[in-house]
């Protein structure tokens, strides 16, 4: 060991250091300790002058050995007023007596650092007189910024007769400037529950989101972002099992004066989450009032909009249709989200009643409207939750999709959704495997219900897509089982439309392409007469700018057979 180092003992016992040379610290008196100590300080001690490092090792021994009341008694003059005096010959002058109480809190054990500090709180009068608790307050910084939280626990405990000296030191551990990270925050609440101070942890956690809320950030500017822990993160990992911040905030927000504050330390708390899961994002959006879900989103609106669409998907999923009805009205009314009130509802419309895989059906779709009417909500909500319901294709039959579209009821958003939905539908046919059926459903309905401008849109874009992506290989393969499909429904107009579009888009189409469409169109359950496909290629294929595309298309036809169709291609140059 080194000079001074000495191991623990009891509070009035007397430990021996390490160093022979020291002994006589353990029983000297403190009058002749002072007076030696500076001596040596000074160099009036010996022939070897100043030695102000050895002075220190003496002090040090002394505040790891002698007993908590010679502790205190050594440095009862001490006070800030006399940092630049001269204290009694028998008496630590200030900074003296700082160094050994610190010396001694971070060096004995918690037990004697709480006895140390309550009996210097009472020596100094609790901080009655204008003098305050300045020795005190050292102890506490030293003991709440450096010891480890096991040791602040025992404190805490230890303390727990001075509730203000409790106070003092959680206030000390908890503000941003003590460098104590998140993750010390989480490990001292945990350890004090298991000491039995349910109340001073139920104190450190109030404290800690109050620290939040006052700085806005759970990062103090002083600390290492390497250092720093997500308090939501660590709260889960450490106690998994509980749902400590949730039934924090759930108590919170059930007291009317704590209601604004909670919410927004609840936004700045998700707005720091680096992890994962999300436990208090879920909890938000699945389990709290619509007004709070409104008010917490509007905060996150601008600083974390990830956050806040995640809190809104779980909104969306686990709610009756009188909740959603009021959640898409109050979001509707917030200044920072109805220009997200679309989203809002295309998550509903996306979602299965209890979160289940989707979409909602049409039957609650239809009971949602009529609630929205019902709770008097505006007319734009309403409008919206039809077009997103009719643009949203996954999981819907063509027919469904056509009866959607029929219920958007301006004429500028229904041309507008149905071109939405010509580009999904072509995506999902053509890119995602889709049965064409799907496809030909739709249109036959829409060509029912008299939408012939929804079926130019599907048409154009299922032959020529607007998204370059979306015209995989085996495409034309596909547009031509569509075609076959809508000439055995009886709609021989939209097949053809269909076909030429195709056939003439020679910037999109390869001579592969041509070859697999008459292919289809040759099959024994194709009611495309033979004069048709025949001038379908005449006027389509034969009319290519590009002389080698067209040349290497005649040669593929003749190669696989077709030479009725390569004659027509031929035959139209002429």
């Amino acid at each position: 060991m080194s000079d001074g180092q000495t191991s623990e003992g009891s509070g009035n016992g007397h430990e021996r250091p390490s160093v022979p040379g020291y002994a006589w610290v353990t029983t000297c008196s403190i009058e002749s300790f002072v007076r030696r100590m500076q001596a040596i300080r000074l160099g009036t001690a010996n022939d070897d002058g100043a030695q102000p490092a050895t002075a220190l090792r003496l002090l040090h021994a002394f505040a790891v050995s002698r007993s908590i009341d010679d502790l205190l008694t050594a440095a009862s003059a001490s006070t800030p007023a006399s940092r630049s005096g001269s204290p009694p010959k028998d008496r630590l002058n200030y900074w003296d007596s700082v160094n050994m109480l610190a010396t001694a809190a971070l060096c004995r054990s918690a037990e004697h650092a709480a006895e140390l500090a309550c009996k210097q709180w009472d020596a100094e009068g609790r901080g009655a007189t204008w003098r305050g608790t300045p020795l005190t307050d050292g102890i506490v910084h030293d003991v709440a910024c450096q010891r480890t939280a096991p040791d602040v626990a025992v404190f805490v405990r230890e303390c727990g007769r001075a509730e203000g000296l409790v106070d003092k030191t959680l206030r000390v551990f908890t503000r941003p400037s003590s460098g104590r990270t998140n993750l010390d925050k989480v490990l001292l609440y945990i350890l004090l529950r298991d000491q039995g101070c349910d109340a001073e942890a139920t104190k450190l956690l109030f404290q800690t989101l109050s620290a939040i809320d006052r700085h806005g950030s759970t990062q103090a500017a002083d600390t290492d972002p390497a250092e720093f822990h997500d308090l939501v993160g660590a709260l889960y990992q450490l106690s998994p099992a509980e749902q400590i911040l949730e039934n924090w905030v759930d108590a919170q927000l059930g007291d009317p004066e704590q209601v604004i504050t909670t919410r927004r330390i609840v936004a700045r708390l998700i707005a720091s989450e680096t992890g994962s899961p999300d436990t208090l994002v879920e909890h938000v959006g699945a389990r709290l009032s619509r007004h709070d879900i409104v008010e917490i989103c509007g905060q996150l609106a601008t600083t974390r909009p990830e956050k806040c669409d995640e809190i809104r998907r779980h909104a969306a999923a686990l709610r009756s249709n009188d909740e959603l009805a009021e959640i898409v009205i109050a979001w509707h009314r917030s200044q920072a989200l109805t220009r997200t009130t679309k989203d809002l509802l295309a998550d509903i419309v996306a979602i299965e009643t209890g979160g289940a895989t989707g979409p909602r059906p049409r039957s609650k779709v239809d009971d949602l409207d009529k609630i929205l009417a019902n709770f008097n909500a505006e007319a734009e909500c309403r409008r919206l939750l039809w077009i997103v319901a009719a643009e949203h294709v996954d999981g819907r039959s063509g027919i469904e999709l056509a009866e959607l579209l029929g219920r958007v009821e301006r004429t500028s958003d229904r041309y507008r959704v149905a071109r939405t939905t010509a580009r999904k539908l072509t995506a999902h046919v053509l890119r995602d495997g889709a049965d064409p059926g799907l496809f030909v459903d739709y249109v036959t309905r829409l060509r029912v219900d008299g939408r012939s401008d929804a079926v130019f849109l599907s048409l154009k874009e299922l032959a020529d897509p607007s998204d370059p992506l979306t015209w995989p290989e085996g495409s034309a393969q596909v547009i031509a089982e569509i075609a076959v499909r809508l000439y055995a429904r009886d709609a021989a107009r939209d097949g053809w439309d269909l076909l030429e579009r195709c056939l003439e888009n020679e910037q999109r189409i390869s001579h592969q392409d041509v070859a697999a469409v008459v292919t289809r169109l040759r099959e024994p359950d194709s009611t495309l007469p033979d004069g048709r496909r025949l001038f379908l290629l005449r006027a389509t294929v034969g009319r290519w700018a590009d002389t080698h595309a067209r040349e290497d298309a005649v040669e593929l036809l003749r190669e696989n057979g077709y030479d009725e169709e390569a004659a027509e291609v031929i035959r139209s140059l002429r």
